[in-house]
């Protein structure tokens, strides 16, 4: 599903916007409403269709600030879960798994995990 951009968002508030201003006309010429009262309604609707426009804008300024904190903190929790030690532990995890390791500080903290201060030879 693709995601609603910042110009189709416009489109539809353009389109909108000349609907509205199309019956409003409408009601203006059969005579519904008077012009004073029609003029209003088109003036308050520009004002609406103004402070959405810039609303919009505001909230795709703000993306563009929030965007480097957000990949920052994403990069942070990346990097956090690729560590050794929890990748140890999301191996040792698994029923068919024994992780022994050479360092004894990879083991604090992570039931099961055996130390052999040996490397292994092969």
């Amino acid at each position: 599903m693709n995601s609603v951009n910042k110009d189709q968002i416009m489109a539809a508030l353009r389109y909108a916007g000349v609907s509205l201003g199309t019956v409003v006309t409408v009601m203006g010429t059969l005579g519904v409403v008077s012009p004073d009262t029609a003029s209003a309604i088109a003036s308050q609707l520009h004002l609406v269709a103004d402070d959405l426009s810039k609303t919009i804008g505001d909230a795709w300024k703000l993306g563009l600030i929030a965007a480097p904190v957000v990949s920052i903190w994403l990069a942070k929790v990346g990097y956090n879960s690729a560590s050794a030690k929890n990748q140890i532990a999301a191996v040792q995890k698994l029923d068919a798994a024994q992780v022994i390791v050479t360092d004894p500080k990879l083991a604090e903290g992570i039931p099961g995990v055996k130390v052999d201060p040996a490397p292994p030879t092969s």
